[in-house]
């Protein structure tokens, strides 16, 4: 059971000085704990939350209502792929997935309807088929995808290279994908198409990565696309299941993972750790795992006179996007009401940038992102009878919830509880409109904001995905998993990328950098 994986924090916490301390149970932090774990090294993992698993956990509310709250679905999870068979050494072979399907998302854009299908060819002819005067545009573009992917490990493997190579080799590996990064997305389609239309269309999934066209790195868009071509899955069983297989099987390997364990500091001394601060109390230790972001770790968890001058820079890349999200409960289950497993992507024109940063006081919503997660999961109609779950999240900016951010959780005023009205308002009127005969069946309404994350993810910034993923972003050679602080490693999503598979990615990167060739063992495991 997963009440044996995880304890909360109290003062008898022991663990070494030769003990990797883990900040933060997201999955780039539960990946590097297996690996570590593995290769005999100790481990433990602290989470500030009172439930573990960073954005895979999932929460409940009344008559067995559950909603995600960041792994809506996940890419390239067919049973062959690497990822999956990666997944599966995570979880011990206990995490599965079930298939989306066909289509996986759609997107609304100004009134059209564009299909996303699994399969580069068929996704080709799909959007042949919505603009025949681009087949051109459309050609040159996924060709630009599939040399994406083939750069994209260069990107990947100059993050681990150690000593020499770091500065040799890694250098020109960076150069290698620089092309594809210092463009924005939009730069990169314009040179394509003149269609708006079409380059709206194109970009329509791009709440996946945080940014509107204009200002994300072409690269980004191009892996995240990439990631979903052969189509979409959701962990069965819920999100949640995601950590809890993982941690399930980091306490076989002797692994505890703490909650209400929040770090105040990591202790360093002559550019060295010394130990870390947990709940007001020092402990020894010589190696520490950051799993808390980029901007946690070098802004809040470390004095200012330690960060060294690389980190500094990093702070000019701002936080990603924030968002608003409206929980949606039925009292009918999905087929009943036949809702859909795919994902809606709604936009009120193709002025994609325009309206993603429309404020929240505007009349109407000009985004809204539409998710079932309750559709998704086969296993959810036998534990959650004539029930159903929805999401509908509007981007939003953190700035217009700073004022509340230090107010009492469940008590912030009636100013923040009026602006949560309004954008449940005009969500519930973007939902209503796609699916009208769900409103005599609604049964719970809740609103998140950006200072809901903030309270329960640590990001300082309302963000969901860490860094934002400019081209600036790829530019740094500071992202990577060692840093020059001597037993001080980064791991998640922004040494990497977003999402579920780019922190996952970061863990292995991390592991790597640690136990180095000793990773060629467990991957001989993987892909037997």
């Amino acid at each position: 059971m997963i009440q044996k994986s995880y304890s909360k924090f109290n003062p008898e916490i022991t663990f070494t000085d030769d003990t990797y301390v883990i900040i933060g149970s997201g999955i780039g932090g539960l990946c590097t704990a297996v690996f570590l774990a593995k290769a005999g090294k100790k481990v433990v993992i602290l989470e500030q939350h009172y439930v573990p698993g960073g954005f895979t956990h999932t929460f409940n509310r009344k008559k067995g209502l559950t909603w995600d709250v960041g792994v809506h679905y996940v890419g390239n999870m067919d049973e062959d792929s690497q990822l999956r068979h990666i997944f599966d050494y995570l979880s011990d072979g206990q995490l599965q997935w079930d298939a989306i399907g066909d289509p996986y998302d759609v997107a609304y854009i100004n009134g059209r309807k564009f299909e996303f299908v699994s399969g580069l060819e068929n996704f080709r002819q799909q959007f042949h088929d919505y603009f025949p005067e681009d087949k051109g545009a459309i050609d040159g573009y996924i060709q630009l995808l599939q040399k994406a992917a083939k750069k994209s490990v260069f990107y990947f493997i100059q993050k681990m290279l150690p000593g020499l190579l770091k500065h040799t080799l890694a250098p020109i590996l960076r150069r290698v994908y620089r092309p594809i990064a210092k463009k924005t997305t939009h730069e990169v389609l314009s040179s394509l198409t003149k269609n708006t239309e079409l380059i709206a269309a194109l970009c329509a999934q791009c709440g996946n990565y945080g940014l509107p066209p204009q200002e994300s790195s072409f690269a980004a868009h191009a892996i995240v696309i990439n990631h979903f071509m052969e189509g979409a899955y959701y962990p069965r069983g819920g999100a949640n299941r995601v950590h809890e297989t993982i941690l399930d099987h980091l306490h076989t390997l002797g692994v505890s993972t703490y909650i209400n364990a929040t770090v105040e500091k990591i202790l360093v001394s002559e550019r060295k750790v010394q130990g870390i601060s947990i709940n007001g109390k020092k402990y020894s230790c010589a190696n520490v795992i950051s799993n808390a972001g980029i901007h946690n770790t070098f802004q809040r968890l470390l004095e200012p006179k330690h960060v060294p001058v690389a980190y500094q820079k990093l702070q000019k890349i701002p936080a990603s996007t924030a968002h608003l999200c409206l929980y949606v409960g039925l009292n009918k289950d999905d087929k009943s009401l036949q809702l859909p497993k795919h994902n809606i992507w709604w936009y009120a024109d193709e002025d994609i940038e325009a309206v993603i940063r429309r404020p929240l006081t505007k009349n109407a919503l000009g985004f809204a992102y539409i998710s079932f997660p309750s559709a998704k999961d086969s296993l959810w109609n036998s534990k959650h009878p004539d029930t159903a779950t929805i999401q509908v999240i509007g981007s939003a900016r953190y700035t217009d919830f700073e004022p509340y951010a230090t107010a009492p959780w469940m008590n912030r005023g009636e100013t923040y509880d009026a602006m949560k009205s309004a954008f449940k308002d005009k969500a519930l009127q973007v939902l209503l409109q796609q699916f009208p005969h769900i409103e005599d069946h609604i049964t719970h309404l809740e609103v998140s904001t950006p200072v809901s994350t903030q309270k329960f993810s640590g990001y300082q910034r309302g963000e969901i995905y860490g860094l934002s993923h400019t081209p600036e972003r790829f530019k740094s050679a500071a992202l990577r998993p060692k840093t020059s602080i001597k037993g001080l490693f980064l791991t998640g999503q922004d040494i990497t990328l977003v999402g579920l598979g780019g922190a996952m990615a970061s863990g292995i990167l991390t592991a790597a950098t640690i136990i180095k060739w000793k990773m060629k063992t467990q991957f001989g495991q993987i892909m037997k």
